[in-house]
């Protein structure tokens, strides 16, 4: 297995060494997208409910396969449908079985290019960084304080670390402005973007799959 992973990480380095160019170097940019946010949590099945992010990013310098990027989100998502068949729940206690949560998530992320070539960049990026997030019923009434919802003396902060894990392409024309996706997770650490926690039945955090269609344009002073 280790033996596996070493090949890997050669063949990775291989042919990151032999896209380099020098076209995508010394590039600092701005970066603008428009994103489709898959909720998975308490309410609903998988991914199956969503909704949209706007999305502003400043990546540093390119002359490293390894570099750096501070990366800006605003958006919502929503979710229907309590994933437990039978609750057993206390009389006083009504779980939310509705949510639409906005979020705002700022994270600094390192990206690493697999492939640079002829203006095609392939790469993975690791990111950390935090997340507040408002969770509303169908009428937009604000859940955070709604005790009821929950379980006795259950309460919880609405910002919460997140680990972003996401993989993407792009490509960067001659005039330097460039087109890409992006796809990953947010990998929340809150089990609460739904507003419900010990009355759901999915064990583990709730997270959030996003998919990203960029658009990046080159900070003025580049060097070509």
């Amino acid at each position: 297995m280790k033996k596996s992973i070493y090949l890997l990480f050669f063949l990775l380095n291989t042919l990151a060494g032999y896209g380099q160019q020098d076209s995508l170097a010394n590039k600092a940019r701005i970066s603008t997208g428009l994103s489709y946010n898959a909720y998975r949590g308490d309410l609903g099945n998988g991914y199956q409910s969503g909704g949209l992010a706007v999305h502003l990013s400043f990546m540093f310098a390119h002359e490293k396969k390894l570099h750096g990027g501070l990366h800006l989100a605003a958006g919502s998502f929503t979710g229907h449908e309590l994933n437990q068949a039978t609750p057993d729940f206390d009389t006083e206690i009504l779980p939310n079985t509705y949510v639409k949560t906005s979020f705002i998530s700022v994270h600094y992320g390192l990206q690493y290019d697999i492939i640079r070539y002829k203006g095609l960049l392939l790469y993975v990026s690791q990111g950390l960084g935090i997340i507040r997030f408002s969770p509303e019923d169908e009428f937009g009434n604000p859940l955070v304080d709604a005790l009821s919802t929950r379980a006795s003396n259950e309460s919880y902060s609405n910002a919460a670390a997140i680990l972003p894990t996401q993989a993407g392409i792009d490509y960067i024309l001659p005039n330097q402005i460039g087109i890409g996706i992006k796809a990953g997770w947010l990998n929340t650490t809150s089990d609460y973007l739904d507003n419900l926690g010990q009355l759901g039945d999915k064990d583990g955090n709730d997270n959030v799959l996003q998919l990203l269609l960029q658009l990046h344009f080159p900070l003025k002073g580049n060097k070509q």
